[in-house]
């Protein structure tokens, strides 16, 4: 009798914690349908937000925006467009000391890359910035705006025969 009693308690120990998960289980597919209503609504940021990549090396800037595209497909962003502005050329000239005469000239290409995102949610807005900045390499510069039309516009490579005719009109 005592190694049957033995047997029971043993049993009921082990049955115990598979009825409390199987309850819990229950519960959370019975609770009531207005409690979803009573949640707050997740902020979405519907204007679209642009970032923008800028640097000197090509290479470079394309695959930070490879990373930008994954992180953002790893966290469920939804990326509208992404667009290459054409490249802005500067020239730089170094002096020799104390004297206005040049020693070097150095002509310095601007490429930027423009990744659009719409529909970023309030909650994975600053882990998307995060993750964005912290993946940034060397010499690439960041700035994350709203999407106005003279982005737009700087999008495009004027064509300057068509101006000229537009102009003689």
């Amino acid at each position: 009798m005592r190694h049957m009693l033995s047997w029971v308690r043993a049993a009921s120990r082990t049955a115990l914690p598979q009825n409390k998960c199987a309850k819990r289980h229950i519960m959370k597919y019975h609770e009531p349908e207005y409690l979803e209503y009573l949640k707050p609504p997740v902020p979405v940021h519907e204007y679209p937000i642009n970032v923008q990549l800028k640097g000197y090396d090509f290479t470079v800037l394309e695959s930070s925006v490879k990373q930008i595209l994954k992180i953002a497909s790893l966290l469920g962003t939804q990326v509208s467009e992404v667009w290459a502005t054409p490249l802005e050329s500067a020239s730089i000239s170094t002096y020799k000391p104390q004297s206005t005469n040049v020693e070097e000239n150095y002509k310095l290409n601007i490429y930027e890359r423009n990744v659009q995102v719409k529909n970023l949610h309030g909650i994975t807005a600053p882990i998307f910035f995060e993750a964005v900045q912290a993946s940034l390499a060397p010499g690439v510069r960041l700035s994350i705006h709203r999407h106005t039309f003279d982005h737009e516009d700087i999008r495009y490579i004027p064509d300057l025969e068509l101006e000229a005719l537009q102009m003689q009109l």
